[in-house]
């Protein structure tokens, strides 16, 4: 009797604990989820970090921070699962679209992928900014892409002693543009739906772009990267995104005549979208051409 007695005593402590862990995992906010998936990633638990990460964005969708860490978390734990690593990015972008991490993070993914293109834009971003890693990042690619161009001499001249400072900071090369323009201005014009046409309300921005290269950094080059959103073939979007920077490059050049040498310009269709193309609402921010300082 006392065995029985204390069987089902046994059984009830088991059910009470199993009844309160389910009320505690209940009671978690998405911070507790998150908390529990970097501990889990920093012992190197990267199954159970994903899940605790997942468990977060469940309880709050806009967690920035969880969709960051898990992606992260992704391309350590299953290489092959780029397709969740790149969302989970390119929802940190969607919801903190300054988010110099999470653009590095995503360049970085599609150079894995062979990606070039898209791992260059990615890139630029962040470098523009403010990311020391992706500034190094394609000023390893500058100095690839020119030691690629550069003829070999007939013969090869005696290496000269190093200098103690042999180049300029990797921190002064890319720079943001929003640094330098006035009342919180994102150098980011937007566009109606399938046009290239420069709207009126896109002047004041690219008015004020222009001052700050012609005034402030007189010296500097940018970049202008148009996009688009998804509607609409690869190939078109590949070309209306082109059309939209060389827009932007046309204003710049021809109405305040800053030098065509001091602007590239690059387009990336669908590919880096800055908002969901799933609502009018994100199609419209998608539509842009952005300007990012590459040397001052």
């Amino acid at each position: 009797m006392k065995k029985t007695q204390g069987l089902f005593v046994a059984l009830l402590i088991l059910l009470l604990s199993y009844q309160t862990g389910f009320a505690r995992d209940d009671a978690f906010t998405a911070r507790d989820w998150y908390q529990r998936g970097v501990a889990y990633a920093n012992q190197g638990v990267y199954g159970e970090a994903i899940n605790m990460f997942t468990a977060a964005v469940a309880v709050d969708p806009t967690y920035a921070e969880a969709y960051m860490q898990r992606g992260k978390a992704y391309r350590v734990y299953e290489i092959t699962a780029t397709h969740e690593a790149l969302e989970d990015f390119s929802r940190v972008i969607a919801l903190t679209p300054r988010n110099a991490e999470a653009y590095y993070q995503r360049g970085l993914l599609h150079e894995y992928i062979l990606n070039n293109t898209q791992a260059k834009s990615d890139m630029i971003t962040a470098a523009g900014l403010g990311h020391e890693g992706a500034q190094q990042w394609l000023l390893a690619l500058s100095n690839k892409q020119f030691a690629q161009a550069a003829p070999a001499p007939a013969v090869q001249p005696a290496a000269p002693p190093t200098p103690a400072v042999e180049c300029e900071s990797v921190m002064e090369r890319g720079f943001d543009l929003a640094d330098y323009l006035p009342g919180g201005m994102q150098p980011i014009v937007y566009f109606d739906f399938d046009r290239s046409r420069i709207r009126s309300d896109a002047l004041p921005v690219l008015d004020a772009i222009a001052a700050v290269l012609k005034e402030e950094l007189p010296d500097a080059w940018v970049l202008v990267v148009g996009h688009t959103d998804s509607l609409g073939t690869e190939k078109y979007n590949a070309g209306l995104s082109l059309r939209r920077a060389e827009a932007v490059e046309a204003y710049l050049t021809q109405k305040h005549g800053i030098a065509p040498g001091r602007i590239a310009v690059e387009g990336y269709g669908k590919m880096a979208p800055a908002d969901t193309n799933e609502t009018e609402e994100g199609r419209a921010r998608n539509r842009r051409a952005a300007v990012t300082g590459i040397q001052n």
